[in-house]
């Protein structure tokens, strides 16, 4: 039995050694289960808020990453009127915001750091959209079966920040939302050496910045066994951008 530091019992994750690309130093087993439920535990996936202010900047300045522009294309391309979305990890609110901007009906935000929620919440006052979204601090695991249901699901550079990507995914689906998109790393040779790199960095500072790498076939085939089919794979050379529909 594995206990983690809020107490809680561990659960047991269904990914599998396969599933994830070898990127080096592991944050922690992938067999064993660590909820983050409290706010040391949160910092571990949450940690990138703290560039909470630059990215908002950016954002004001260029306008979402090329990866991020492109599955809001996507799902507006599907048509997003009257629907609503729930964007996990959201940062600084660049999808649902631009999907509430194209005609969808209400949004939900969940993220693991306050910094974030707070700069999506000031650029949804900004641009007089701040009635239409709520905001959920925590892991959207824990947080799942208290959320509404939704239309459309959204893990922008998400699923690269987290250990379990079974438990991930099938939070991210519990209320069956008709859409669900990503962008994540490339499970190639140099994205791998690349991250493997950087979390070896960072593991020697002390830093709980991490990343990993999924390999597509897994994150297809268990979206897949939860009723979805992909619609769309595209994206950059290091970048990957999918989306899927309910069957």
């Amino acid at each position: 039995m594995c206990y983690d530091e809020c107490g809680h019992l561990a659960w047991t994750s269904r990914i599998g050694s396969s599933d994830v690309a070898p990127v080096g130093f592991p944050l922690m087993s992938s067999t064993e289960r660590r909820r983050f439920c409290c706010d040391a535990d949160l910092a571990l996936i949450g940690y990138d808020g703290r560039d909470a202010a630059k990215d908002l900047a950016t954002l004001r300045s260029q306008g979402p990453r090329p990866t991020t522009q492109e599955v809001i294309d996507v799902f507006v391309a599907e048509g997003v009127d009257g629907l609503v979305v729930l964007d996990i990890g959201a940062g600084v609110g660049s999808v649902h915001l631009a999907l509430l901007e194209a005609g969808a009906r209400h949004a939900v935000d969940v993220d693991a750091s306050r910094d974030y929620l707070a700069a999506a919440r000031e650029e949804a006052g900004r641009r007089g959209l701040g009635d239409r979204v709520e905001y959920h601090y925590g892991d959207v695991v824990e947080l799942a079966a208290e959320l509404p249901t939704v239309d459309v699901v959204i893990l922008d550079s998400v699923i690269c920040c987290y250990p379990y990507l079974a438990i991930l995914l099938e939070a991210a689906v519990r209320s069956k939302p008709r859409l669900v998109g990503l962008t994540y790393p490339r499970d190639v040779w140099w994205m791998r050496t690349f991250m493997g790199a950087y979390n070896a960095a960072h593991a020697l500072v002390r830093s709980p910045a991490h990343y990993f790498i999924y390999r597509h076939r897994s994150v297809r085939r268990l979206l897949a066994e939860a009723g979805y089919a992909e619609i769309y794979d595209g994206g950059i050379p290091a970048w990957r951008v999918a989306a899927y529909r309910r069957s």
